[in-house]
């Protein structure tokens, strides 16, 4: 099956060097072929070069933002939400001590009847929910280190805030990097399927010589090509 538009940039960048890899080694090995097919060969396999180098580019392009920015801004990201989960419920521990021979509104008041209800929240949502429950405190009686307790509170909950925003910064990033594969691997494929068309007519009725030039994309590998070696496994103790 020939790579696709719906292939992977990983998939279409290995379909196109397998073609490219083709047509030079039947211009050099293929001795039933004559000057006119090796100029044929040339033609086709220049048209289809330009596409190898972005293909691989915009791979690595992708693979490094998921590696140094996309995995920095995503760990900032679990961090501060351990760091916000650990204000809160101290936050709920010390309200509840400031309060408890109060009759009045207490801790739940503010942080809710359990202290998962903040801590267990989506993530995306904590932020402004604990900052919602600091706005509560108003209502509950006035208690030392209550003021300490919202500015820590607010802190945390605005960094955290920051830290989701970044995140998504850097995943719009990544997804035009995703947009402009998406762009080369489509013009790609219609170059593969060109260069197949070139071939079939070529070369009519020769279905299994025009297939030795293309990645069989449902097997991974050029259509007669030897079965990979296995991999090397460690002996049994």
């Amino acid at each position: 099956m020939l790579a696709g538009s719906d292939s992977t940039l990983a998939t279409m960048a290995q379909a196109i060097s397998t073609t490219i890899n083709a047509f030079d080694a039947a211009s050099d090995l293929d001795l039933d072929r004559s000057d006119e097919d090796r100029q044929f060969f040339a033609l086709r396999r220049a048209l289809l070069e330009p596409h190898l180098s972005p293909l691989v580019a915009a791979r690595r392009a992708i693979e490094d933002h998921d590696l140094d920015l996309g995995a920095r801004l995503q760990v900032r990201v679990e961090m501060g939400d351990h760091v916000l989960d650990s204000g809160v419920s101290d936050g709920n521990t010390g309200t509840k001590l400031a309060l408890k021979s109060k009759t009045e509104l207490g801790a739940s008041h503010v942080f809710g009847k359990s202290v998962a209800t903040l801590t267990k929240e989506r993530i995306a949502l904590e932020p402004k929910k604990v900052l919602a429950a600091v706005e509560r405190f108003k209502d509950v009686p006035d208690f030392p280190t209550r003021g300490a307790i919202a500015a820590d509170l607010t802190k945390r909950a605005d960094q955290q805030q920051s830290c989701l925003d970044e995140r998504e910064k850097g995943n719009e990033a990544r997804a035009r990097l995703v947009s402009a594969g998406i762009k080369l691997v489509l013009d790609a494929a219609h170059a593969l399927a060109a260069a197949k068309g070139a071939l079939d007519e070529r070369f009519p009725r020769q279905r299994e010589y025009v297939a030795t030039f293309f990645l069989d994309v449902l097997s991974g590998r050029s259509r007669r090509a030897e079965p990979a070696p296995a991999e090397p496994t460690a002996p049994a103790d």
